[in-house]
């Protein structure tokens, strides 16, 4: 489910991204929209961000990457029945690999962060997730209003 959220949360964003004109200036704002959501869910104290930003950060690359070799090559309605077996397989491998990474990101959070912190970046995430999509979708139906409105 989580999989799937993401997913959905990025093919969106993506979409709507595109007609944007400055991706970098488009990808800091989003930065700074996650640490603004992070700092207040989490309630950072500015040592605790010092800390916790760098540890994140390598966190978010590496799912990343890891999100990025689960892609298919093909389609999967143009695979046959063992390359859909074996993203299948890649599919299992990377649930277990993005596990272990939320492991490893709990282990060197333990340095950074009191351990109830810790337990709310679950929902921190969730919640940059919940209104990034929100502002997504308030900022299209305002560029159709302008359409509409032309």
């Amino acid at each position: 489910m989580k999989y799937l959220t993401i997913t959905a949360v990025l093919l969106l964003f993506g979409a709507t991204l595109t007609a944007q004109p400055d991706p970098d200036r488009r990808d800091e704002r989003i930065r700074s929209y996650r640490v603004a959501i992070f700092t207040e869910v989490l309630r950072l104290t500015s040592e605790e961000a010092q800390g916790f930003w760098p540890v994140y950060n390598e966190y978010l690359d590496n799912r990343d990457r890891v999100m990025d070799d689960l892609k298919p090559k093909k389609q999967l309605d143009s695979m046959n029945d063992n390359e859909v077996e074996d993203q299948i397989k890649r599919h299992f491998e990377m649930r277990q690999r993005e596990l272990d990474q939320e492991k490893d990101l709990y282990q060197k959070m333990r340095k950074v962060l009191p351990v109830r912190k810790i337990a709310k970046i679950p929902y921190a995430e969730r919640e940059f997730r919940e209104r990034l999509l929100t502002k997504m979708q308030e900022a299209k139906a305002k560029r159709q209003d302008r359409l509409r409105n032309r």
